[in-house]
C-alpha cells in the first residue's frame, strides 16, 4: 500500500475511535477515566518540574463503599480473595476548564471545586450516595445516585435541569449502612450522540433497567431512546462504542448490549470484576476486563465469545501507542506468622503488534491501584505515593507522597489529580498556572 494511503487510513481510523468513544484532543478530563472507552489516556501535556502539591481536599470520612471487600484469603482455593466490586474506593474526578467535579458516597452529593485553589464553589445534594464522577458535556453534568435517579444539572452553578427514575417502585432497603432504592445507579453515565446511557440494578434476581435518554430532556421516548428490563447486576462504569454498550457486573463477566436498541448481545466469557476499558485494533473495537486476570475481546467476536488474549495476575491496564502497560500482582500468605500477606507488583509494557510480547518489566516498590497515560508518561497510584514512570523502561521519573492508597488518577490542563481511599483529593501543578 502506498505510504500516503497508509497514513490517511490510520488517520481516519483514529478519527473513528475518537468519535465512538468520546475521546477528544481537549485538555479536559470530562468523565470517569477520561472518555466513554474508560481508556485512562490523555493528550494533555504535563511538565514534571511543575507538579507540586498545590492543595488537598479532605472528606469528613473515607468513601462509604457499596460493597465490602470480603475475606483476604480463600482457604478453599488456597489463594488470595480478589475484590470483585471495588469500583467506588475513592472520589474519582471530572475536570472541565477551571472546575473539578466529583461524586461523594459520604455527603450524597456532587461537589464542584475551583481547580486552582481547591475551594468549593457549590454542591448538589441527592438522596443517596453518588459513586461515580459526573460526565461533562456541553455545559451540563450527568450523574447517577443510589437514590435511583440520574440527574442533569448545569456545570456552572449546579442547578437541576431534569432527573429521571426508571423504576416506579420507591421501596428502600438497607445496603452496607445506607438506605437506598432497590434500583440504584451504579454504572455512572456515558454521553454519546446526544444520549445518556446508564443502568439501574442491585441484584440479578430483580429487574435491571438499561436506559438511553435524551441528554436535553431526560426522556426515554423517541428514536434510539429506550428503557429495557433485564436480569443482570451491573457494578462498574458503563462503556460505550459505536455499536455496543458494555456493563461490568462485578462477580460476573460483562454483558454486552446493542447501543441503538438496548437489546442483549450476550455475555462475555472470562474474568469477572469491575475494571474494563475499550481498545482499538485497526478498525475494530475490543474490550479488556477482569480482576485477578484480564481477558481481551473484540466486539466483532462478542457473539462467539472467542478469547483473544489474557494477562495472568493483571490488575490494571492502560493502552497507548499500540502498547499495553500492565500492572500485575502476585499474592501469597505466610500462615506461620499469623497470616502475613505478601504482594509483589510489576509494571510491564506489552507489544500489541507482536502478540503481547514483553518490551520491558520492572518491580514496583509498593502495591499499585491504578494507572493512566498522560503527557507521554505513565502515572501510577501506590501506597502513600503517586509516581510518574518512563514509557521506555518503566523507571520512576517523579514521586510525591500522599495519605492513603491512590485509587483514582486524572490529568487535565497541565495538572495531575490523585484521589485516595482516605477521602482526599490532591492537585499537583504549578503555582503560576
Amino acid at each position: 500500500m502506498d505510504l500516503m494511503l497508509k497514513i490517511r487510513r490510520h488517520f481516519l481510523i483514529g478519527l473513528l475511535f475518537i468519535g465512538i468513544t468520546g475521546l477528544s484532543f481537549a485538555d479536559d478530563w470530562p468523565t470517569y477515566m477520561h472518555d466513554n472507552a474508560r481508556s485512562g489516556v490523555s493528550l494533555d501535556k504535563l511538565v514534571l518540574n511543575d507538579l507540586d502539591c498545590q492543595w488537598t481536599w479532605q472528606s469528613p470520612a473515607p468513601p462509604m463503599r457499596a460493597w465490602s471487600d470480603g475475606p483476604q484469603w480463600d482457604a478453599y482455593s488456597s489463594s488470595g480473595a480478589v475484590p470483585m466490586r471495588d469500583f467506588d474506593t475513592a472520589f474519582f474526578v471530572t475536570v472541565a476548564g477551571d472546575n473539578l467535579y466529583f461524586g461523594s458516597s459520604v455527603t450524597n452529593s456532587v461537589h464542584c471545586l475551583d481547580v486552582r485553589t481547591g475551594r468549593e464553589k457549590w454542591f448538589y445534594h441527592t438522596d443517596g450516595p453518588v459513586r461515580f464522577p459526573p460526565s461533562y458535556a456541553e455545559g451540563k453534568l450527568y450523574f447517577g445516585s443510589d437514590d435511583g435517579h440520574v440527574y442533569c444539572i448545569t456545570a456552572s452553578q449546579g442547578k437541576l435541569l431534569w432527573k429521571y427514575n426508571p423504576s416506579e417502585n420507591q421501596r428502600v432497603i438497607l445496603n452496607n449502612g445506607n438506605l437506598i432504592t432497590q434500583w440504584p445507579i451504579r454504572t455512572g453515565t456515558a454521553v454519546l450522540d446526544g444520549t445518556v446511557y446508564f443502568a439501574a440494578s442491585l441484584v440479578p434476581w430483580e429487574s435491571t433497567y438499561l436506559c438511553a435518554v435524551d441528554a436535553k430532556t431526560g426522556s426515554d421516548q423517541g428514536k434510539n431512546r429506550y428503557k429495557v428490563a433485564g436480569g443482570i447486576a451491573p457494578n462498574g462504569a458503563i462503556l460505550a462504542s459505536q455499536k455496543y454498550l458494555y456493563l461490568p457486573q462485578g462477580r460476573y463477566s460483562p454483558h454486552v448490549f446493542h447501543r441503538q436498541t438496548g437489546k442483549s448481545a450476550g455475555a462475555l466469557k472470562g474474568s469477572a470484576g469491575s475494571f474494563a476499558l475499550l481498545t482499538q485494533n485497526g478498525d475494530s473495537t475490543g474490550i479488556v476486563f477482569g480482576s485477578a486476570k484480564f481477558s481481551a475481546w473484540g466486539s466483532q467476536l462478542t457473539s462467539s465469545g472467542d478469547k483473544i488474549a489474557s494477562y495472568p495476575n493483571g490488575k490494571y491496564l492502560v493502552v497507548a501507542d499500540n502498547t499495553s502497560y500492565l500492572i500485575a500482582e502476585t499474592f501469597s500468605v505466610e500462615t506461620t506468622k499469623g497470616y502475613k500477606y505478601n504482594y509483589r507488583t510489576k509494571l510491564s509494557a506489552l507489544d500489541r503488534a507482536n502478540g503481547g510480547a514483553v518490551k520491558w518489566e520492572t518491580d514496583c516498590d509498593t502495591r499499585r491501584f491504578g494507572i493512566i497515560h498522560a503527557g507521554g508518561m505513565l502515572f501510577t497510584g501506590g501506597v502513600g505515593k503517586v509516581q510518574a514512570h518512563s514509557t521506555a523502561d518503566g523507571s520512576v521519573l517523579w514521586s510525591k507522597p500522599v495519605d492513603g492508597r491512590v485509587r483514582g488518577l486524572a490529568a487535565a490542563n497541565g495538572k495531575l489529580f490523585a484521589s485516595t481511599d482516605t477521602g482526599r483529593i490532591y492537585m499537583f501543578g504549578s503555582s503560576n498556572k
